[in-house]
């Protein structure tokens, strides 16, 4: 698990950099994704760095979960499974979760003034939506939330059972 973790990390922000680095790959794989297929597209320089930018908001937020799911697993290998620690780290990711599919939306529409703000009037475009990605993100956040926030009980529960002689 930790090392697909470790792939998992690796491919986004790969991937993220290698289409900001190709006007013809924002135009065949983003932007249709943003419902700009077909739209006249801002491709300069300043217009792919602020893109890549903003993209990073979200990518950071899925680093941070997978650092915490990667260090979860390495506990776990450890042998350290009901622990305060663990339930901060299923909080965390959790937490990361539900910012991630809030981000997504707002990434989304920032991306989409940002490719088409060099358009003449009439032509630019501001797609705001929410897709069922984005619900789905949050509800397994939120289950990973819950889940930590059971997990949190149980620790107690285990450490208070540990203290029995």
């Amino acid at each position: 698990m930790r090392l697909a973790v470790f792939v998992g990390g690796i491919l986004p922000v790969f991937v993220s950099t290698w289409v900001w680095l190709s006007p013809r790959e924002i135009a065949t794989l983003l932007a249709p994704r943003l419902g700009l297929a077909g739209a006249p597209l801002t491709l300069d320089g300043w217009t792919r760095v602020f893109g890549f930018l903003t993209m990073t908001v979200p990518l950071l937020a899925l680093l941070y979960a997978l650092s915490e799911v990667f260090r979860l697993c390495k506990e776990f290998s450890q042998g350290e499974i009901i622990t305060a620690r663990a339930a901060l780290r299923l909080r965390r990711i959790g937490v990361a979760m539900l910012v991630i599919a809030l981000l997504r939306p707002v990434t989304d529409a920032i991306l989409s003034i940002l490719l088409t703000a060099g358009n003449a009037p009439g032509a630019r475009y501001i797609i705001l939506g929410v897709s069922t990605d984005d619900y789905m993100i949050a509800a397994f956040g939120g289950l990973i939330l819950t889940i930590g926030h059971a997990m949190a009980e149980a620790a107690l529960i285990a450490d208070d059972n540990r203290q029995i002689i």
